[in-house]
């Protein structure tokens, strides 16, 4: 069953009655936050009651259309109780249901009945109508609000969405692709650059339609945690995103004024500084912070490396410095920082080993040679 609540009546009697199909024209006559339409729309879309045709029109189905009598019906009704109620509330409904002229927008609050129910219809989440006429409220405010569900998000290695700790999924595609973009970035992002970035291939309208339907798609909780102003939209403050979390504990390691943690010495960092930013996904936004994320970890896989020599944990070093190699195997100071682990172990002989391996590969695959910086590392030992 789905309920077809006032503004989604309000949308069917504009395609119905003024023959309205763009969601401009929709967003003008209506005067609702485009938020809110943009969700109605894909219920409706979702419902069976509008289709989306090629150049981006929102047309009536058979389903939809079926609906003419009831429409008709409550035009006809609020035309014949143009003044007071019996309770002495005035009613206005020669602006609520106009068939010949521009419409002036009521209050929800105003028309002729709360909802239809349409059988046959999978229900579908209603989100919070942030631009809706607010409902007067008769009592104190409740004692306590329900605690915020905690949600995750990750981008290290593979996606996977958990809300109040338990995995989500499947997710459709459109969906997974907003939550990234968003994970990616920690301001506000304007709706037409985002669609744009993330549909490239298509018109901007139809990314614009994408991008609703991914919005749309979302579990209540997870689309709550979505915050939209006229900037755009991002990520709420209490999401977690591990990527975030991995890129402020490179910041802390490559920091120099002492702000490192005991707690990011621990096994875990490793692990999260060794891991890929979505290694499987190929869009252009995903690569590009993909790279950044290659290059900052690096360095701070070599700085964990040196804070672990200083503690005397120097197998854990080891760990960090050859995670450093792995990322970019020609990379020298991931090369020298296995050395230094190795020398302070007092192990010449696996020092030299790494700087001459190292020295056949840079030969082999660029005909270089290692720096003279390299070589002083591993000189008082290799002339004995």
């Amino acid at each position: 069953m789905m309920q077809l609540e006032r503004w989604s009546l309000l949308i069917i009697r504009e395609s119905m009655l003024r023959g309205l199909t763009r969601f401009n024209d929709f967003q003008m006559s209506l005067g609702v936050a485009p938020d809110l339409l943009a969700i109605r729309l894909d219920e409706l879309v979702s419902a069976g009651v509008f289709e989306v045709s090629p150049t981006s029109d929102y047309v009536l189905t058979p389903k939809g259309l079926d609906l003419e009598p009831t429409i008709s019906a409550l035009s006809s009704w609020s035309e014949k109780w143009t003044e007071a109620t019996p309770s002495g509330r005035a009613l206005r409904t020669t602006a609520a249901w106009p068939i010949t002229r521009t419409p002036v927008i009521p209050s929800p609050h105003d028309l002729p009945v709360d909802d239809i129910v349409m059988p046959d219809t999978a229900a579908k989440a209603t989100a919070v109508e942030t631009a809706a006429t607010p409902t007067a409220t008769t009592g104190p405010p409740a004692a306590s609000a329900t605690p915020a569900v905690s949600i995750e998000i990750s981008l290290l290695g593979s996606f996977l969405l958990c809300v109040g700790g338990e995995p989500v999924g499947p997710l459709s595609v459109g969906s997974q692709r907003l939550l990234v973009f968003l994970a990616l970035n920690d301001r506000h992002v304007g709706r037409a650059a985002m669609a744009g970035r993330m549909w490239p291939e298509v018109s901007n309208e139809r990314a614009g339609i994408s991008l609703r339907s991914a919005l749309s798609r979302l579990d209540a909780p997870t689309r709550e945690a979505i915050l939209t102003a006229s900037a755009g939209l991002r990520l709420a403050e209490t999401v977690v995103v591990d990527l975030r979390n991995a890129q402020a504990l490179a910041y802390r390691l490559l920091d120099n004024s002492g702000s490192v943690r005991i707690t990011d010495l621990a096994p875990a960092s490793l692990t999260a500084l060794s891991s890929e930013l979505l290694p499987d996904w190929y869009d252009d936004w995903v690569i590009a912070e993909a790279e950044d994320w290659r290059q900052l970890r690096m360095n701070a896989l070599e700085a964990l490396a040196d804070q672990l020599i200083l503690i005397g944990r120097l197998a854990d070093a080891a760990g960090a410095a050859r995670a450093a190699m792995k990322v970019e195997p020609l990379r020298e100071s991931a090369h020298a920082t296995l050395i230094r682990v190795h020398l302070a172990e007092g192990n010449q002989s696996e020092a030299l080993r790494v700087y001459e391996r190292y020295s056949a590969l840079l030969h082999l695959a660029l005909g270089l040679t290692p720096t003279d910086r390299l070589s002083a590392l591993v000189e008082p030992i290799s002339k004995r």
